[in-house]
């Protein structure tokens, strides 16, 4: 950026001008680099819009509950950037005068026009994309009831070999402490969730796998999200005796679930209930729809992790080992099905895949003299 003195060589005016235009063509280059994500969240607004419509459910449907809460999430998130970003200059310069060279760095190295640009777009649709897919996940047993939660509990079943899934959990995370602690782990996942994207909006080292991790994101919440779980509708272990008429089968692990909140806190157990009186008053709010199949933490999860692999061994096996973390966690917790996590790696692999795939080729046709890709 200008100095004082360049300032002062242009004259006010046309140095004015010579910001605006470099603003304005930083703004225009960020729009059209997301043209691919913009272009899939529209069409993802428009069908909610048809979607709704079709099928009668106007008052179900809502775009602004993430305004001030979004606000809220990306002032924390951004904060806790900040925060490591010292920490990470202290360790290397060492400095005298921490802030001031902090924002030294950022003034000079960090935070450029295009780069802010780019993450603000990227971050617009992520944020709108979160009150598209509230209103898919509120409608989806309105349009299609629960119906297959039988289903998929003879075939976790038929996969373990005749056993339940959480009951061969049981003798390793069985215990009140350690449900706890995977209850934390399950529980910060929407954070971590949001500090990886905002990680990847404001990358630069690698600009075709950040565009890969965030149309994968995107379409993993409307295929997977939405598409899949309105043709999967199910409710989950946790509501199989609210959902399902006859003997709860998984009353057990709910019963060992209330337990243990005995002796620790187990926030899964409230969510789940709040969640289920919303579902039979026709709540609208933050804390409203229910869906099982297929598992979005888990899709999202392993989805760090195939981009942690792509950046360092070390980041990959940490995303991998989160990832494990709540396959396990929604399963002991009762949220999901051992099917839906297994449903949900698959699918996420295959949009991860035709994603890059797709990316890939048109960074070598970027490449071609005359291609109309290049910029």
């Amino acid at each position: 950026m200008p100095d004082s003195t360049q300032t002062r060589q242009l004259g006010v005016f046309p140095y004015l001008a010579e910001a605006g235009h470099r603003i304005a063509t930083a703004f225009l280059g960020a729009v059209q680099a997301h043209r691919g994500p913009l272009a899939i969240l529209i069409f993802y607004a428009v069908s909610c819009v048809f979607h709704t419509r079709i099928f009668g459910l106007e008052r179900f449907s809502s775009f602004s509950l993430y305004g001030v809460t979004g606000v809220h999430l990306l002032l924390l998130t951004l904060a806790c950037f900040f925060i490591i970003y010292c920490i990470r200059t202290q360790l290397r310069d060492r400095p005298r005068r921490l802030l001031p060279q902090v924002m030294t760095r950022l003034n000079q190295d960090v935070l450029t026009w295009e780069r802010f640009f780019n993450g603000v777009v990227a971050i617009a649709c992520f944020y709108l994309l979160l009150a598209v897919f509230s209103n898919f996940k509120r409608m989806i047993p309105l349009v299609v009831p629960f119906h297959l939660d039988p289903v998929f509990f003879e075939l976790d079943r038929a996969i373990h070999f005749g056993a339940d899934p959480w009951r061969l959990l049981q003798p390793v995370l069985g215990h009140p402490l350690i449900t706890f602690m995977v209850n934390f782990l399950y529980n910060i996942w929407l954070f971590i969730v949001i500090m990886v994207f905002y990680w990847q909006a404001f990358a630069t080292e690698n600009a075709g796998l950040r565009m890969q991790y965030i149309i994968s994101f995107l379409l993993c919440w409307v295929l997977i999200g939405s598409v899949a779980a309105t043709l999967l509708s199910s409710a989950g272990p946790c509501y199989y005796g609210a959902i399902v008429p006859g003997r709860d089968v998984y009353a057990p692990l709910m019963d060992y679930l209330h337990r243990a909140n005995e002796s620790y806190p187990i926030w899964a157990l409230d969510m789940q209930q709040t969640l289920l009186e919303n579902y039979r008053q026709r709540h609208i709010g933050l804390v409203t729809g229910i869906t099982v199949m297929p598992s979005m933490h888990v899709s999202i999860a392993w989805l760090m992790a195939l981009l942690g692999w792509r950046i360092s061994r070390p980041v990959g096996w940490l995303f991998s080992a989160y990832c494990a973390c709540i396959v396990l966690g929604s399963i002991h917790l009762g949220w999901h099905y051992a099917v839906d996590g297994y449903v949900s790696i698959i699918l996420t692999s295959a949009i991860w895949f035709v994603t890059g795939r797709i990316i890939g080729r048109q960074a070598r046709q970027a490449r071609r003299p005359g291609s109309i890709f290049a910029a």
